[in-house]
This record gives C-alpha cells, structure tokens and sequence, in this order.
C-alpha cells in the first residue's frame, strides 16, 4: 500500500477477462462516477493494452479530480504474480495518488460479499472457487479451472448436461428431458449433430446450458435431480474445508456469480448438505458488484 495524503474520494477498480469495472466514490460512500471498459487481464491482452485499459477508464472515472485526493484499490486478473503484481504496482504509482494498492480480482468479490467481516466467499461463475477469510488472511479453496473438473462451476454443468444429453441419444444414457431442452437451445436437429459447436466455441458456450440443468431439476427430471445435486453437494465440501480453515462458531457465506440466479434452488441444497456438519452457516447472495468490494479495499466505509 503506498500512502502519500489526505482520502477525499475512493476509486475501485475490478478488471477480468471480459470487462473491467471502474467506480469512483466521495467520503461518505456515495458512488459519483461510474465506467465500464473491456477487459485487461495481460495474460490474454498484454501489459500494453492492459495499462491502456487502466489509464482511459482512471481518467474518465476521476474526471476534473485531483489524484492526490484519491485511494484507490485495483484487483486485476492475471494481476497477482510476483512478476506481474509489481508491473501493475509501479503504473498505479505513477498517477500520484494518495494511497493505492493492487491485487487480483478475487480480492473485489470477496469483499463485495463478506465486507469487513470474516466468513467464506464462494464464486459460482464460469468457474467454482472458495476463499475462506480471516481478518486479512485469504485461503483458497478449488478453483482448478475447467481441465481439472471445476465441480460446481457453470461449466462443469453445463458440460454435465450436454453430456448426459449425449448419452441418452446414443442409447447409453438414461432418457431425460434435459435432451430435448439442449436440442432446442443449440438448435440441433439432434445434440451430436451440434458436437462441432460446443468444441468450437469452448467453455462460455458449454457454461450456456448450465441453468437447463436447473430447469429440468425443477420439472422432476432424476437425470437433472444428480447432475445438480452432484455439483451442488460439491460446493457444499468447498464450504465445509473453507470453515474448518476459519473456524468461528457461526460461518458467513456469501455466494456470487452467475449461477446465484438459481439461489432459490442452491441455497436449500447447500443447507440440506451443511445441516449436520460442525458448523452452523448464514448463507446469503452477494448482490454487489465485484467493484464496490474494490471500493472497501480502497478504504470506503458504509456502502
């Protein structure tokens, strides 16, 4: 953390593959200004278009206000190697900020969760990670990306479900609703006849058919019932392992990302599956952006 001055305002910053967020607040919490830009992870974009990145949306975001009033706090994909951290340390540095600091961007979304407070923050996006947090101690728990499995990820779901689909038409699988649901969302005469599809475009089109599973667990459908309740109880061992690493006697759980649209059937299940363990869990949805955790790293209060 480099400190110089003063903090009038509060500048967070989440960057990810796709998008990077920038928000920009006054002393007491109000968010004055507001912009998105495309993503700058440099392992898929480089250090170049990364610092452009960075450089266009600070300036726009901090518009008319001096540097030297602002803290700032950026969590950056691909940001938090001892070779790339500095990279990002040494460019922050050079605007003159008041104080600044700078991590990857799992930092942003366990703060937008759990806040100050200690507990486990899991993500549920294209991945599956955990992040059990203890003052200002994180342990990571999963997240191995989607070669290695990534059970309980939207991926790994959606994988699940075209697979089984696949199955059922080749006469190896059990018959199942989730077949005629995937032929009709990848427009396939059949589901093999879209294979093409599925290879060609990778994880984020596979992470698409992930909410069918859901769909056809709330139609009664027992192929659907064991692909969700798999993962599901999946993430359930995640939490458990994070609270044994915290260990307080009541554990918060903040739950982000994309499959948090199907809390109201995720929630139950983790609790079904926690009901008996050690620990007693408050599992709740994060509905903040990862940028307003950016924002508590920055030094905000009362958001």
């Amino acid at each position: 953390m480099k400190e110089k001055l003063d903090v009038e305002y509060f500048l967070g910053i989440d960057g990810g593959g796709t998008k990077t967020d920038f928000a920009l607040a006054d002393i007491n919490g109000n968010i004055i200004a507001r912009k998105i830009l495309q993503g700058c992870n440099p392992n898929d974009v480089g250090f170049k278009e990364t610092f452009r990145v960075l450089n266009e949306g600070i300036f726009a975001t901090c518009e008319n206000i001096s540097f030297d009033k602002i803290s700032v706090f950026a969590g950056l994909a691909g940001c938090s190697s001892a070779e790339n951290l500095p990279r990002i340390s040494k460019f922050l540095d050079g605007f003159g900020f008041c104080r600044f600091d700078n991590h990857n961007d799992a930092q942003n979304a366990v703060a937008a969760g759990l806040h100050n407070s200690d507990g486990v923050s899991v993500i549920l996006g294209t991945g599956c990670i955990a992040y059990a947090k203890q003052g200002r101690k994180l342990y990571r728990i999963g997240g191995y990306g989607y070669l290695f499995g990534d059970v309980g990820s939207g991926f790994a779901i959606g994988r699940d479900t075209i697979l089984v689909s696949l199955q059922h038409e080749d006469g190896m699988g059990e018959k199942t609703v989730l077949t005629q649901m995937v032929k009709e969302k990848c427009k396939g005469q059949t589901v093999l006849s879209k294979i093409d599809l599925f290879y060609e475009k990778g994880k984020r089109e596979i992470t698409q058919y992930a909410p069918i599973a859901f769909d056809a667990y709330e139609l009664g459908d027992d192929v659907a019932k064991r692909i969700v309740m798999n993962n599901i109880g999946e993430v359930a061992k995640m939490i458990q392992t994070s609270a044994d690493k915290i260990s307080p006697d009541n554990i918060r759980v903040s739950l982000m990302g994309g499959l948090t649209a199907r809390a109201d059937i995720i929630i139950p299940l983790l609790e079904d599956f926690l009901k008996n363990d050690k620990y007693k869990y408050d599992i709740t949805v994060c509905d903040d952006p990862p940028v307003i955790g950016a924002l508590y790293l920055a030094g905000m209060k009362g958001i």
